[in-house]
């Protein structure tokens, strides 16, 4: 991501309500943390993983949980500004819908910091400081993986997030990508199945009615994955279709070791939580925000080859390399 200059005025602004921040920190430093939903596997993972890292910095962190609703958690990040938080972040829920959040901490002159999902206008402000993973590179790994192991005329079907979410349009471009080394592969339809559990197998079970055969089901989060693979097994047809995920989650690794879902591109909930914590800390020491860099943490392919390597432990969280890009 490239932040982009602000006038002088807000650059001034910031780094005003910086000052100010930098005489508080020397007693407390107060950060905000608006979850996008503590029902997705995840994200409850990412909360845990970051409220554990930033206190561990001596690091205050409010943590609130939005349920899935944009509007909930743009008002959380309100709460957190009346409060006098120092940084305000978020897995922001929406592209568009999480902008008046976004300028609620422009207009406080607060840093945010967006994890794993993007905001429209983030770059212009040079207070927002991006901590996720490539979600491209999610997308090309499954294309990969496909061209790899389908047969010949082989038929997808596509499961996705909200069409809205930068990371899921990103995910799906590295995918349909990497399937053009083959023009013998067809998507039949894509869904937005919400990356929830239950519309993934209530989804499935209809395809399941709908069409006379497929191949392969390619969702972009492992709980619609997981819901898949339900549908399937009480259908009899999970020997006949490929099931392919994303995040890593607990249950998709367990699944995978079962034989179930075939592979996964696990995120590493760690490795970004403890990123992180490292910017607030940044922060609360009295770093321009404008000169901290994004921050990009690679996924890791897992299949039946290799998940016992990351049932063992965090994930690999510890063997991953942060890759990190420049604010420009």
């Amino acid at each position: 991501m490239m932040k982009k200059s602000m006038s002088i005025l807000l650059t001034a602004a910031l780094a005003a309500a910086m000052g100010t921040t930098a005489l508080a920190a020397e007693d407390s430093f107060l950060v905000g943390f608006a979850n996008n939903s503590d029902t997705y596997n995840y994200c409850a993972k990412f909360r845990a993983y970051l409220q554990e890292a930033v206190e561990a910095k001596g690091i205050e962190i409010m943590v609130t949980d939005a349920g899935g609703d944009t509007n909930v958690q743009n008002g959380q990040i309100d709460d957190f500004i009346v409060q006098n938080a120092n940084a305000v972040s978020a897995i922001s829920n929406d592209l568009d819908g999480s902008v008046p959040a976004l300028n609620a901490a422009i207009d406080a002159g607060v840093p945010y910091v967006s994890f794993l999902t993007s905001v429209n206008g983030g770059d212009d402000y040079e207070g927002y400081i991006y901590v996720g993973s490539p979600n491209v590179d999610a997308g090309t790994a499954q294309g990969e993986y496909l061209v790899e192991v389908l047969p010949e005329d082989a038929k997808i079907l596509y499961f996705t997030g909200e069409p809205n979410d930068q990371q899921y349009i990103d995910r799906k471009q590295g995918l349909t990508d990497a399937l053009a080394a083959r023009d013998d592969i067809e998507i039949l339809d894509e869904y937005n199945v919400q990356n929830s559990k239950d519309l993934g197998m209530s989804t499935t079970e209809d395809c399941l009615m709908s069409y006379d055969s497929f191949d392969a089901i390619v969702c972009q989060n492992d709980d619609a994955a997981l819901g898949v693979v339900q549908a399937l097994k009480s259908a009899g047809m999970l020997e006949d279709v490929l099931v392919l995920g994303v995040d890593g989650s607990d249950d998709a690794l367990a699944s995978i070791k079962a034989g179930e879902l075939s592979m996964t591109a696990l995120q590493d909930a760690k490795g970004q939580a403890e990123a992180g914590a490292d910017i607030f800390a940044q922060l609360r020491d009295g770093a321009d925000p404008a000169e901290i860099e994004d921050v990009y943490i690679p996924f890791q392919i897992v299949t039946a080859d290799n998940v016992d390597e990351y049932l063992d432990g965090e994930g690999g969280a510890e063997e991953t390399e942060a890759v990190s890009e420049a604010a420009e």
